[in-house]
């Protein structure tokens, strides 16, 4: 049976709340089996933010103090802040390319969506998350930084980025994607 290294607290949180078993707690928290054995296992980075609030409410936990469990273990600090990161990474990846079409395009409807994304970037800078590129900057393709969208783009070829990445360090989150042209309009 594979290592499942968050059991004895989740265990001993199931007690509190009266869940006798792991299927119970599946149950009360509306999530597959394949879900909850990703939480015991410590691996929730596939998880859906949807998932991890039905499991905390079942536990009569908020989502924080569910969070926290993943960092108590072995596993370290650095582990619970990328599964963070996991939830965010569709906003993050987004965000940017967003905020790049409003600033050229000021008749566009979502201009006033940037003042909203303000705090993200300073918890951004607080987690030591750096941008992989610019949106819609032209950059040499490099397979170590950049996603393709197509399989025939080699190193070195001009592309641009349509979404940015993320690195924390040496450590790449997720690759920038990058294609041969802009998204029809942009210039």
């Amino acid at each position: 049976m594979a290592e499942r290294p968050l059991d004895s607290w989740l265990q001993e949180r199931m007690r509190v709340v009266g869940l006798s078993s792991w299927r119970a707690l599946q149950a009360q928290a509306g999530i597959s089996r394949r879900a909850l054995d990703q939480v015991r296992r410590g691996k929730w980075g596939s998880l859906r933010l949807e998932q991890l609030q039905k499991l905390a409410a079942a536990l009569q936990w908020d989502l924080g103090s569910l969070l926290r469990l993943n960092g108590n273990d072995k596993m370290g600090a650095t582990d619970s802040s990328e599964v963070l990161f996991s939830l965010l990474q569709p906003l993050l990846t987004s965000y940017p390319t967003v905020r790049q079409i409003a600033q050229r395009k000021p008749d566009w409807p979502a201009q006033n969506v940037i003042a909203l994304f303000r705090s993200l970037d300073a918890l951004l800078q607080r987690w030591g998350y750096e941008p992989i590129g610019n949106p819609l900057e032209s950059v040499p393709f490099d397979p170590q930084l950049h996603q393709p969208d197509q399989l025939d783009i080699q190193k070195g070829d001009p592309v641009y980025i349509r979404f940015v990445g993320y690195r924390r360090g040496d450590h790449i989150l997720c690759p920038a994607k990058v294609s041969r042209s802009l998204p029809g309009g942009l210039s």
